[in-house]
């Protein structure tokens, strides 16, 4: 991979943005440039653990970041081109590309919001690997959570509420950030949401929850806590028993004693 020098990457980002209206030009002219800075010394190609798997050209961060500086000014003045140029590089099925595209929707004004939920909402359903789900779930939905919180909420009750596993994983992603706004105080909804996924605790969604209860418990620990008592009664799960035990220990012990003994007590029946 060639060093980076700020005032040849800040000229090829430039001529890069200069196609911003033509999405086949540009994405010609994006790959070009990707390239130029790959790392040579990965192995090309499949960088993703599941099909079906996505091409990547390994660039290091600050060159991704550097072209989605260039292209904030532009989203802004041409929203709809922005979007036009978002699905041509989703379409690419790079990893480099997808990012982009997400950098892109997650600048994009939400007015209306459809045209950013029905992207989230397409986008996530093609979408298996974590590394994008993640971005997609954190910073595809930027200014939705600034400016369209009431539609941000219903995209993640679909979500949640979904029988597509992929679905209520991007769903939990999209979780921390909505529980994390300061001014959000409908935490009651969020325990309704993911009561029932807690009551099975699925292994390959465990890690997502154990977050998202770690941040209401911030929010909100005697809330966590009856939430907590509530499930465990409620579940027949080891799977449950695990992930409680693992929350508990961020729990402030003055207020958890019950929930601790009642794990003990169901722990020592099951021995």
């Amino acid at each position: 991979m060639p060093a980076i020098h700020p005032s040849r990457l800040n000229a090829q980002v430039e001529e890069l943005t200069g196609h911003f209206d033509s999405p086949k030009k540009f994405v010609s002219a994006l790959h070009y440039l990707l390239d130029f800075y790959a790392d040579r010394t990965r192995r090309p190609g499949q960088v993703i653990d599941s099909a079906p798997l996505l091409h990547g050209h390994q660039v290091a961060a600050p060159v991704l970041r550097r072209i989605e500086r260039g292209l904030i000014n532009k989203v802004g003045a041409d929203p709809e081109a922005a979007l036009v140029l978002a699905d041509a590089l989703w379409a690419e099925r790079w990893v480099e590309t997808r990012l982009l595209a997400i950098s892109i929707l997650g600048q994009v004004p939400p007015h209306p919001a459809e045209r950013i939920t029905g992207r989230a909402k397409a986008w996530g359903a093609a979408c298996k690997e974590d590394k994008i789900i993640e971005a997609l779930a954190s910073m595809g939905l930027e200014r939705l959570r600034r400016e369209a919180r009431d539609e941000l909420i219903e995209l993640i009750e679909n979500w949640l509420a979904s029988a597509e596993r992929p679905q209520v994983l991007i769903g939990l992603k999209a979780l921390p950030s909505l529980v994390g706004i300061e001014d959000f105080g409908n935490l009651p909804l969020v325990f309704r949401w993911i009561g029932p996924l807690v009551r099975k605790a699925d292994r390959e969604i465990r890690d997502d929850l154990a977050i998202v209860l770690r941040l209401l418990a911030k929010r909100s620990p005697r809330e966590t806590i009856y939430f907590l008592r509530q499930s465990l009664a409620a579940s027949d799960s080891p799977h449950t028993i695990k992930l409680i035990r693992r929350v508990s220990n961020d729990l402030p012990k003055e207020l958890s004693s019950t929930l601790r003994l009642e794990l003990r007590q169901r722990v020592d029946g099951e021995t």
